[in-house]
């Protein structure tokens, strides 16, 4: 954590630098845990490349431990970034404590954000492009359909934020068919891409890991973009709160 110990040292000298410093090293670890996210992909790709084809039981077992183990790693990692949030939320309602209620009360967005799942959602999206990336990688067209479809879930997938007053009839009606269609799109991604791979590999120009390796990534990047679009009016509500901090304390 040396690496992460400096870069914290580059936070602005005021008196939420500790705080950033915290919530910095936080989000490298999410990173970090993002690109882990991947060895699901990877395993397959061998899975169907290398290991089946070479009918070794032993050579099995050790790439699936390796897997396993890389998703302990990454559960660990997250686990310990969440923790990390926690904390820093807890500084900082000590502090604000001391400066009064107004002051509670206009950081509360951050801190429900930071001790929620906001801040490990809107710092798992840094992959989400290079997951697309990977896609497109495999196979073009199998990138582009993931491409169209985030598109269309950031159009159409964003949380609305909500009304003052207490959400009406109407309001929660459109909320079960945007989420209706957040899941719908969802799922008919996975058959156009298992459908799409399906006649590639019928052409010759795929093979079956790779099929289920562009699906797995594509699922997991629309996924993350997915939650925090969801999470949306709660991350604009916390970054608001921490612009506001920023600026009492004459940063930027």
């Amino acid at each position: 954590m040396a690496w992460t110990e400096h870069l914290g040292r580059l936070a602005p000298a005021s008196g939420l630098a500790p705080l950033e410093a915290e919530l910095l090293r936080a989000v490298l670890l999410v990173l970090a845990a993002g690109i882990l996210a991947a060895s699901g992909a990877l395993f397959v790709i061998l899975l169907y490349g290398w290991l089946i084809p070479s009918s070794s039981v032993l050579q099995l077992a050790l790439a699936a431990g390796a897997a396993l183990l890389l998703i302990a790693l990454q559960f660990l990692a997250r686990a310990r970034a969440g923790s990390m949030a926690d904390r820093a939320s807890q500084k900082l309602f000590a502090r604000l404590d001391q400066e009064g209620e107004a002051a509670r009360l206009a950081s509360q967005p951050l801190i429900r954000a930071l001790r929620g799942r906001s801040f490990l959602l809107a710092a798992d999206c840094g992959w989400v492009p290079i997951f697309l990336v990977a896609v497109l990688v495999l196979h073009p067209l199998l990138g582009a359909t993931t491409a169209l479809a985030m598109l269309l879930l950031g159009r159409f997938g964003a949380a609305p934020e909500p009304p003052l007053s207490k959400p009406d009839a109407p309001f929660r009606a459109g909320e079960r068919r945007r989420r209706l269609a957040v899941s719908s799109l969802r799922d008919t991604l996975q058959i156009l891409l298992l459908s799409l791979g399906g006649a590639l590999a019928m052409g010759g120009t795929l093979q079956i890991g790779e099929i289920v390796a562009a699906t797995l990534l594509s699922l997991r990047a629309l996924g993350a973009l997915g939650a925090a679009l969801e999470d949306a009016p709660a991350l604009k509500a916390a970054y608001r709160s921490w612009q506001g901090l920023r600026t009492r304390e004459g940063i930027g």
